[in-house]
């Protein structure tokens, strides 16, 4: 089940049952919910309940990040691999926003660190969870493999959060646009990049927020907590064991000079695993050789029938209407189309064939977790060093030459 509103408004102190149907539809006929109730509940299938305090819910509301309802979390894998795995982008940026709160509340419990995180930057740091990805295109990461890379999510939601702080009215987001010369929403875009560069002022003992949703140090982040986690949900690749890392955010704590988050020796095995977890995915879902051909046919169709799409962008009065149904609508009259909405007509051809003139051919390079794990001093450790566990890392790539007839 994807993220679903559930209940709007405070009954948590007062004991009362959550109001029937009826009375949660003569809630939103009374009034706007961010003009009268202070929070929204949320269900989330990994999370359970996601509680958004009126300034979120008003990002949430805004149409930019509705629209994330109508992106596919695994783009085309819904459709060629596992069709119940048609999580929504939304469903991520909500549960990366929570699993920021909790990475958070962690390591301040964890630490012994005395400067408080200003009440701004905490804020700043649940945004830009919230909207780390509120740039994709459509089909996600396939968007930006059909426009040769031309097109970043990243750089897109830079101009995605200026929109929604400029018609921003919560007092809230008012003053992260405007107090400090703005240095609220150019936190928030620091962060989503994962970079202090982009910043004009120092973080003065607050560094360490910049390992929490893109870090580039050593590449824990609760995007990849959360995104892990919701996509093994559906595709049921992983076991528990080889899903057993969420104490490695859990039990991390900010360092004493507050520049990054310290991980502890008990769970450095955690951190392979974690990376053993996202090849595994990588290799049989992500690019898996079906969901390569898919994505092949997909990238041509639009490079050939609308390739002026690529050049939209979240500032562009078409962006909103630029989701997966409306660019499959767009090709869709085109036979190879057909393969996409049929993937069983893409049928595995023996090697040998791969020399015939109408086969498609797919390959990947698919690094091992050994490699994508960055060596042992791009992380910061803290407790007992005898409890670090030794690893085997797999430094070898998995790599598939697959050929398909188009039945």
């Amino acid at each position: 089940m994807s993220a679903s509103l559930i209940l709007s408004g405070d009954y948590r102190d007062h004991g009362a049952q959550q109001p029937c149907q009826q009375q949660q539809q003569l809630l939103h006929q009374q009034a706007p919910l961010h003009a009268v109730l202070p929070y929204m509940l949320i269900e989330d299938e990994v999370h359970g309940v996601i509680e958004l305090p009126r300034h979120i819910q008003e990002i949430v509301e805004h149409p930019l990040f509705q629209r994330l309802k109508k992106i596919h979390q695994l783009g085309l894998v819904a459709w060629v691999i596992a069709p119940h795995a048609n999580q929504k982008r939304y469903d991520h940026c909500l549960g990366t926003y929570k699993s920021a709160q909790e990475h958070l509340r962690a390591i301040e419990r964890n630490s012994k660190y005395e400067t408080t995180l200003p009440d701004w930057c905490r804020k700043a740091v649940e945004i830009a969870a919230l909207l780390h990805d509120i740039g994709h295109g459509p089909m996600s990461h396939a968007w930006e493999k059909a426009s040769h890379n031309k097109f970043n999510h990243e750089e897109n939601a830079l101009d995605c959060v200026d929109r929604i702080f400029n018609d921003a009215r919560h007092p809230k987001l008012v003053a992260l646009r405007d107090e400090g010369s703005g240095r609220g929403v150019r936190l928030i875009k620091a962060l989503i990049l994962g970079d202090t560069q982009y910043l004009n002022f120092p973080m003065m003992g607050h560094a360490y927020i910049f390992d929490i949703v893109h870090n580039n140090r050593c590449g824990l982040d609760v995007d990849k907590w959360d995104y892990l986690r919701r996509d093994n949900k559906r595709l049921k690749i992983l076991g528990p064991e080889e899903m057993d890392f969420d104490n490695i955010f859990l039990k991390s704590r900010i360092s004493q000079d507050g520049q990054r988050i310290e991980y502890r020796y008990d769970d450095y095995h955690r951190i392979y695993t974690l990376f053993v977890a996202r090849a595994r995915l990588h290799v049989e879902a992500y690019q898996h050789p079906r969901n390569a051909a898919a994505e092949k046919i997909f990238v041509d169709l639009v490079q050939r029938l609308a390739p002026q799409m690529f050049d939209l962008r979240s500032k562009d009065a078409g962006w909103l209407n630029l989701d997966d149904d409306h660019i499959l609508e767009m090709v869709k009259n085109d036979p190879m189309a057909a393969y996409i909405r049929e993937p069983q007509r893409l049928v595995e051809l023996p090697s040998l064939d791969c020399l015939d003139a109408n086969a498609l051919t797919v390959s990947r390079i698919i690094e091992g977790p050994g490699s994508t794990m960055k060596p042992d001093k791009a992380f910061a450790f803290y407790g007992d060093k005898r409890k670090k566990r030794k690893i085997n890392r797999c430094l070898s790539a998995t790599t598939f030459n697959k050929c398909f007839t188009l039945e």
